[in-house]
């Protein structure tokens, strides 16, 4: 009998570990998304900073005034999209302190108590506020290609009448 327990018990705690190990896997999931919205941001502000450093932003044709608005968008972007890796970054090691946190609470009979429980809260807090980021940086880009389609109808319209 004691052997069943002792089964139910390791079965138990590598189930308690797999929890952890899903939250890492969406973590690395939502980081991957985020390394993809920071290329774009990268990426259209390069293509920006070019034609401001080789004069041709009326090639463009948009007001240097406007270009400066779409500039400093795409830095804020990009500082929400930093911020939101280190979080996910950070929720990643937790949760991997929180795998083996389990273990070790289990061998050294519960002398970690709750510490495995906490961890897990503070690396969901940190999703939490990495998620919250970037639905805020999905809503700065959001609302600047609305102002881009916009300003380029204003254009197509102007030229046309």
């Amino acid at each position: 009998m004691g052997n069943v327990n002792a089964s139910s018990a390791a079965v138990a705690m590598i189930a308690a570990m797999v929890t952890p190990a899903l939250l890492i896997l969406g973590s690395a999931s939502l980081i991957a998304t985020v390394m993809a919205r920071m290329a774009r941001i990268v990426d259209r502000a390069r293509v920006l900073i070019g034609a401001v450093n080789e004069g041709s932003i009326e090639k463009l044709g948009v007001p240097r005034s406007e270009i400066a608005v779409w500039l400093k968008r795409h830095a804020r972007r990009a500082q929400y999209a930093e911020f939101t890796l280190h979080l996910l970054y950070s929720a990643v090691a937790i949760f991997v302190v929180t795998c083996l946190s389990i273990p070790i609470d289990e061998v050294t009979d519960h002398a970690l108590r709750l510490a495995p429980v906490a961890l897990a809260i503070f690396g969901m807090l940190f999703l939490l506020v990495g998620g919250a980021l970037m639905v805020a940086e999905s809503k700065m880009s959001g609302d600047q290609i609305a102002e881009e389609i916009s300003a380029a109808l204003d254009r197509l319209e102007g030229k046309t009448s």
